[in-house]
């Protein structure tokens, strides 16, 4: 039986909320993907599907990100940006594991 992708993803998410280093993020990254080949092996279109997905919500959130940095003070400017780039490096890590599909 197939694991939850969204159960996979939880601990990715929090560590993205939360802001972690994008080192931090990228690690998770590479648990979630190394469950998700091993899972679906045998079945490399669900696991595209999958990282397509991925990569859509993490787009999506880099650029309500990029808008919010924009509207915000100078004082909130470092963590969005810190945040941002969190967000991209995980990115990146979903784009290569597509291209490496």
């Amino acid at each position: 039986m197939l694991r939850s992708p969204a159960a996979d993803l939880a601990p990715l998410i929090k560590l993205l909320q939360a802001g972690v280093s994008p080192e931090r993020a990228a690690a998770e990254l590479s648990r979630v993907l190394a469950i998700w080949t091993a899972e679906l092996k045998d079945d490399d279109e669900q696991l595209q599907e999958r990282l397509s997905g991925l990569a859509e919500q993490m787009t999506m959130g880099i650029e309500d990100m990029h808008e919010g940095i924009a509207e915000a003070s100078d004082k909130g400017k470092p963590t969005l940006r810190r945040i941002l780039a969190t967000h991209e490096a995980v990115l990146d890590g979903v784009r290569k594991a597509q291209e490496a599909g």
